[in-house]
C-alpha cells in the first residue's frame, strides 16, 4: 500500500511539472532597455556610424530574431534595476558577464570582452594619485585616503571584487553619487574635469571617449580633454567580458525562453559578422591592445572552453 502511494506521488509530481510547462505560452515580445549612458547606447553619427559599443548588437538581435516582437525603451540607469526586479519581460545588451544566475538576471553567452576597470582622473591629478598611491593604484589606499573625493553614477556597478572594496572602504566616508537622470556618465566627468570630483572608477576607453567629444566641440562645457585613466592594483584579471542580461522574475519563463532565441542568434550570427566584430574593434582596440586575441579566445571561442577558464566571471 505504501508503495502504491509512493507511485502515485510521483506520478503527480511529474504530472504537475507537465501541466506548469503546458501553461507557457510562446515568447511574444523582448522589451530592449537602453540607458543614457555613453559610449555604451548614443545617437549614429559620422564619427561611431553604427551608434554605441552595446546598439549595433540590438541591432543585430532584432533583425536576426524575427518571430517576436521587438520595443526599445530609453529609461535611466536606475530604472533599469526597477523594471528587472519587477519582472518585466525585458533584457538589458549591456551587462558584465556571470558563470551564474542569480535572483535579478539570466546571463547570455559573452557579447563582448572589456579591458579591467581602472581609475579615472585628471591630467593634473593623475601624477599626484600616483606618487601618494602607485601606479598601478592601490585602490583600497586611494578610496580610503580623505585628501580625495571620489565619486560614480548611482546606479553604476562594477565587478564584485571592486563593488566589494567600495563598499568596504566609502562607508561613513566622503563620496559624491552622481543621481542624473540623463546622461549619467557624462554627468560624472564633467564634474571630475571640472574639479568637483578628483576620480572615479571605469573602464580606461571612458576617458579617451570623452577626451575625443572634447577634440570635436568648442563648447567649454564639453571640453573634456583633461581626463586620465591609470590602472588599478587589486585587478587580478586580464579582462571583463559583457552579456546580455534578461529579467529572471518575468512571468512565462521569459528569461529562458529569451535566451534561447538570443543565444542561437549570437552564435549563428551576431558574433561572427564583420559588422558587429567592427563596431567592437573601432571602441575597445586603442585601450586594449590584445581586444582582438581576447575576443577570439573569450566570445567566439566560448562554447569550446572549459568552463574552470572563465577568468572574467564573478570574482
Amino acid at each position: 500500500m505504501l508503495r502504491n502511494g509512493y507511485y502515485a506521488f510521483c506520478l503527480l509530481i511529474v504530472f504537475n511539472a507537465h501541466a506548469v510547462e503546458q501553461k507557457l505560452q510562446p515568447l511574444e515580445e523582448i522589451i530592449w532597455l537602453q540607458s543614457y549612458t555613453p559610449p555604451f547606447h548614443i545617437a549614429k553619427s559620422e564619427s561611431a556610424p553604427q551608434g554605441g559599443i552595446c546598439d549595433n548588437l540590438t541591432e543585430q538581435l532584432i533583425r536576426t530574431i524575427t518571430d517576436v516582437k521587438h520595443t526599445r525603451l530609453i529609461v535611466p540607469q536606475q530604472r533599469i534595476n526597477k523594471y528587472l526586479s519587477e519582472g518585466k519581460s525585458v533584457c538589458f545588451p549591456c551587462v558584465i558577464y556571470k558563470k551564474h544566475n542569480n535572483q535579478l538576471l539570466n546571463y547570455s553567452n559573452p557579447t563582448t570582452v572589456y579591458p579591467p576597470f581602472s581609475i579615472i582622473t585628471t591630467k593634473e591629478l593623475k601624477p599626484k594619485l600616483e606618487e601618494k598611491h602607485g601606479s598601478p593604484i592601490h585602490l583600497i589606499n586611494l578610496l580610503t585616503d580623505p585628501q580625495y573625493v571620489y565619486g560614480q553614477a548611482a546606479a553604476r556597478k562594477f565587478t564584485t571584487k571592486i563593488n566589494t572594496i567600495i563598499e568596504n572602504t566609502k562607508q561613513d566616508k566622503e563620496s559624491s553619487l552622481s543621481w542624473s537622470s540623463e546622461n549619467e556618465s557624462q554627468a560624472v566627468i564633467a564634474r571630475l574635469s571640472h574639479g568637483f570630483l578628483d576620480y572615479s572608477i571605469d573602464y580606461p576607453f571612458m576617458a579617451d571617449y570623452f577626451n575625443k567629444q572634447g577634440e570635436y566641440t568648442n563648447i567649454r562645457i564639453y571640453e573634456y580633454t583633461n581626463i586620465e585613466s591609470v590602472p588599478i592594483a587589486e585587478n587580478d584579471i586580464q579582462f571583463i567580458r559583457g552579456a546580455i542580461g534578461c529579467a529572471a522574475n518575468a512571468p512565462n519563463n521569459f528569461a529562458q525562453q529569451a535566451l534561447k532565441k538570443i543565444n542561437r542568434a549570437l552564435k549563428n550570427n551576431v558574433l561572427q559578422s564583420p559588422e558587429y566584430q567592427q563596431s567592437q574593434h573601432n571602441w575597445l582596440k586603442t585601450t586594449f591592445a590584445d581586444f582582438d586575441q581576447h575576443y577570439q579566445q573569450q566570445v567566439i571561442n566560448f562554447y569550446l572552453l572549459a568552463t574552470d577558464a572563465q577568468a572574467s566571471t564573478d570574482r
